[in-house]
């Protein structure tokens, strides 16, 4: 008794030593987790109702499941009270309901959550079925007793020493059992027996003695138990009466109600409840695709029978159902192919010797090698009609072939059968463009063909634009728009055309940019282009926003890349800014409508709605933040990050370091996380701008954030967790702490990983991203931070062209070009992708590229794998095109400075790392044994700061090897 009040002491003293008095104490309807020293604990908002030992848990109904050292346990989710130590290998509680199925090695037991009680009985298996509406979760135990729980605890039926499987049944009388509904039983086996079970009432419908049951377990739909009796098979019915007595060696359930059984005579075929085939044969089957047929097979000889007809038909072994009872084989007497349709007569006469095919169609042989095509799947077979020496498919498939007879060519299609007759000087071409089959007869006139479908095309597609309007495709030209009444053009040739849904303006595009025509033909754009974004997956190639009665899309001039804010009203279209835009997306923001638009020095300016217009509201941004859950903008300006309204306007005075949205669709629970630029520290504010907390945390993050076991917790769990200083706690909505304990109450053990580069993705990933984190390149290089990425990449250009200080973008175009690294072209604002495969290129080789023509150029900068990659969402979610070519430079400069010890690893110093090498770091470090990254809270700053002083001196030291490494690497 000494014995156990001392260990109760001291439980309560280590409790005590990690409790703090909440500052506003709260009541949590279940236990919620808190962390010290990274292990979780459990609380109820007044005190610690667990030790922090755990590693993981998860919320599963009244009850926790918790992880200890790789074994799981249960507590009450109310109390916290333990139910059963963490011990065990695996436990699940069905339906999160009031059973827990544990596991340890091989055995199996369940605890009653009700009563708290542990089963005496061991099982080898427990299954979890749902068995009807009102049994969704019943658990089947197994062993050498076996038993049936519904997981609220009652017992369905009670334990017995045998074994209990659950089967699925369907009707006898259905007709085919790929739809129908299956009904599950249970049945028990005992060494007397078996006894099938009802599982809406749970009551015996019948018991057979001497008789084993034979699962099929995955097996095709059945109406029927298999059994073995005596060790014979058999089939019983859900009544208990044989259908087919145990008297067979082995029974095979099979599709459509079919059963193949075996005998000591041979092998026969059963289907309700009568033998189609007595078990004779050598071998019997059923075409699975027509299940009115059926064959047998002996002494060589295959005969196909219709049951609905009651006919047969024999041929030689070796012949092929086609489809809709036709059958391609030979004549058991004569040896000739034909083709026969089962209960039928033969609709090809067996008299060819031989037969040819798959992969193409089946061809039939004639005695002087002449060839004919037997119709596709589905088509109804005929008599032969025209004959040939060879076939070929074009095309890329076989669904249409080239017919050859003599000199003479032909078309055959798979769904259209012979297209054209075999005759001389006929030329074919597949169009790849179209997918067209393009035939130029003797005469000169031109035909074509769909590539699949083998139905005649035009070369001309005529799409209605407008009541005036349509657009008239041809192929291999392009689309024109033509007047419908004069039926004259009006448009030249465009490469697409379209009627947007938006504006019922008509889109017609030529590359990058686009025209518009009114519905009655009016060319709007006449200086001015729309921005035409051919890749785009996600959403139409132009944009356009509606205000009021007036329509905002973007553009420029053809030769330039530099865009304007375009408005369209009363039928004309003007710029609504400069063209000083290189990108732009179109955001819905709350009800509000809001272009972000990125100058080409890589800042953001935000138009937004006023009255009927888009204005200006944001100038000069670089990053911004955006959730449709969220009503606003996070925009981060010159002086810090702000919170905008839909409307765009500010609603923060002082502007932070960070800000990060948080919760948007948790539980309703909304705020946003502010770091504090004089501290660093971290606090919450609301939606609209107003601070909800002092900056006073080193960390919050959301609780289902910090512990992935709240993914399904309560309406009553707290929503924010934070850490400051040597503390973990929870905030409200409100941002009030309801609880706080000792984060720490021992020093953490921090580690790191070899530092190895295959092990060290987090290095070659930041190298690939930014190199100059790491390296030194011997020159004032800079990574542009917070916008104007254009100034600081043509700076860096300047400086690896060594030109004289101070130069500019001017300097910098003009050098690319008088050195023969880029094109001359006087019209030239800014690089573009060619130009820099062709500064890559020059990087690479020492050469000028300018004798390559540009798919030559993008051929080589694509097998370097420098080719850019803008489809769809990500490109519109970044859209700064010089931090892209920022990383392409730097990358290629590094490539090619590999092995002449110019590139010099950065020294990385405590106290002056950047955002992105403390996430580098933090991918290597482990505490506790645990990756840092996969923390739950971070480390204190201190413990940070000081732990991580090891990892630097080793990285200093292998430095040099790592980045040869990574030279070798990206050299190969």
């Amino acid at each position: 008794m000494k014995r156990v009040r001392i260990s109760l002491l001291t439980a309560a003293m280590l409790l005590t030593s990690t409790w703090v008095a909440p500052v506003q104490a709260a009541t949590f309807t279940t236990v919620q987790p808190y962390l010290t020293d990274y292990k979780v604990g459990f609380t109820d908002g007044h005190a610690l109702l667990t030790k922090a030992q755990y590693d993981e848990f998860e919320y599963a109904g009244q009850a926790v499941i918790v992880t200890k050292a790789g074994k799981k346990g249960l507590l009450d989710a109310r109390t916290g009270k333990e139910i059963t130590p963490a011990s065990w290998d695996q436990i699940e509680i069905p339906g999160r309901n009031n059973v827990a199925i544990v596991q340890k090695g091989g055995w199996f037991q369940y605890i009653d959550l009700t009563t708290k009680k542990l089963s005496a009985a061991k099982f080898a298996g427990a299954h979890t079925y749902s068995l009807s509406a009102d049994y969704a979760d019943a658990i089947v135990f197994v062993g050498q007793t076996s038993m049936l729980l519904d997981s609220t605890g009652k017992v369905l039926i009670p334990p017995f020493v045998g074994k209990l499987s659950v089967v699925s049944l369907i009707s006898p009388e259905a007709t085919g059992d790929r739809e129908a509904k299956e009904t599950r039983y249970l049945v028990a086996s005992t060494a007397k027996g078996i006894t099938l079970y009802d599982a809406a009432s749970f009551k015996p419908r019948f018991s057979l003695a001497n008789t084993q049951l034979i699962p099929n377990e995955g097996g095709p739909k059945t109406a029927y138990l298999k059994v073995r009796s005596g060790g014979m098979e058999g089939l019983v019915d859900v009544n208990g009466k044989y259908v087919l007595p145990a008297k067979y060696k082995a029974i095979y359930t099979w599709n459509e109600g079919y059963f193949q059984v075996l005998a000591q005579k041979g092998t026969g075929l059963w289907k309700d409840g009568r033998f189609l085939a007595e078990p004779l044969y050598q071998e019997v089957g059923f075409e699975y695709n027509n299940p009115d047929l059926y064959w047998t097979l002996d002494k060589g000889i295959v005969t196909y029978h219709s049951i609905a007809k009651g006919t047969e038909h024999a041929l030689k072994q070796g012949a092929t159902y086609l489809h809709d009872s036709y059958v391609l084989g030979q004549d058991p007497k004569t040896g000739m192919y034909g083709v026969l349709q089962v209960g039928g007569e033969a609709v090809i006469p067996f008299v060819y010797p031989k037969v040819e095919g798959p992969p193409a169609a089946r061809q039939l042989v004639r005695s002087d090698g002449k060839k004919a095509m037997l119709p596709a799947w589905g088509k109804p077979i005929k008599e032969l009609d025209f004959w040939f020496d060879s076939a070929a498919p074009i095309g890329g498939s076989y669904s249409m072939q080239l017919i050859k007879d003599g000199s003479k060519i032909g078309l055959y299609s798979e769904n259209e059968g012979l297209i054209l007759s075999p005759v001389e000087n006929r030329r074919f071409r597949y169009e790849e463009a179209t997918g067209h089959i393009v035939v130029t007869e003797p005469d000169g006139k031109v035909l074509r063909f769909g590539g699949i479908s083998g139905k005649p095309e035009s070369g001309q597609h005529v799409q209605t634009l407008s009541e005036q309007l349509n657009g008239v495709y041809e192929a291999g030209k392009g689309t024109v728009i033509v007047n419908r009444t004069t039926n004259q053009p009006i448009s030249k040739l465009y490469q697409q055309v379209y009627l947007d849904d938006v504006s019922k303006l008509i889109v017609a595009a030529d590359g990058q940019m686009a025209d518009l025509y009114t519905p009655d033909g009016k060319l709007l754009t006449t200086q001015l282009k729309i921005a035409f974004m051919r890749e785009r997956s996600d959403a139409p190639p132009v944009t356009f926003i509606q205000v009021g009665d007036s329509f905002y899309t973007w553009g420029g001039k053809e030769g330039t890349s530099k865009l304007a804010l375009l408005t369209i009203a009363d039928g004309e279209l003007q710029a609504a800014s400069d063209l000083v835009y290189r990108e732009a997306v179109y955001k819905v923001v709350g009800e509000k409508k809001v272009a972000v638009m990125m100058r080409t020095d890589g800042t953001l300016d935000f138009w937004g709605e006023e009255g009927n217009q888009l204005v200006k509201k944001v100038a000069g941004a670089s990053e911004y933040q955006a959730d449709s859950y969220f009503g606003g903008l996070l925009i981060a300006e010159s002086d810090g990050w702000h919170v905008y309204s839909s409307s765009l306007q500010r609603l923060t005075t002082g502007g932070y370091q960070a800000l990060k949205l948080l919760g948007l669709s948790d539980k309703g629970a909304k705020a946003i996380v502010y770091r504090d630029k004089a501290t660093g520290l971290y606090g919450l504010l609301t939606q609209d701008g107003k601070q909800l907390t002092a900056p006073q945390y080193e960390s919050i993050r959301l609780s289902s954030e910090a512990f992935p076991g709240l993914w399904s917790a309560s309406e009553g769990q707290p929503p924010f967790a934070f850490s400051k200083k040597d503390q973990f706690g929870y905030l409200d909505r409100e941002g009030k702490e309801l609880f706080a304990s000792k984060l720490l109450t021992k020093k953490p053990a921090i580690s790191y990983l070899p530092l190895q580069l295959p092990s060290f993705a987090a290095y070659s990933e930041l190298m690939k991203q930014n190199p100059l984190e790491l390296i030194d390149f011997g020159k004032p290089y800079s990574w542009p931070e917070g916008g104007n990425s254009e100034g600081k990449f043509y700076a860096n250009l300047a400086l690896y062209l060594e030109l004289p200080q101070g130069a500019g973008k001017s300097e910098v175009l003009a050098a690319l070009t008088g050195k023969a690294i880029i094109k001359p072209d006087e019209g030239r604002s800014d690089v573009s992708d060619e130009d820099m495969y062709s500064l890559v290129y020059y990087m690479a080789t020492g050469k000028s590229s300018l004798s390559m023509t540009a798919e030559q150029l993008t051929r080589w900068a694509e097998q370097r794998g420098i080719v850019l990659q803008r489809g769809g969402n990500q490109y519109y979610q970044t859209m700064d095109l010089y931090r892209e070519y920022h990383q392409m430079f730097f990358s290629e400069l590094l490539r090619s400075l590999a092995g002449k010890k110019v590139a010099k690893p950065k020294v990385l110093k405590q106290g002056e790392l950047s955002f992105a090498q403390k996430k580098m770091i933090e991918s290597m470090l482990l505490v506790n044994g645990r990756p840092a990254e996969q923390l739950p809270m971070p480390l204190p700053q201190a413990e940070w700061e000081q732990g991580v002083q090891p990892f630097l001196t080793a990285y200093q030291k292998q430095a040099a090897q790592l980045l040869a490494a990574y030279e070798k690497q990206v050299g190969k």
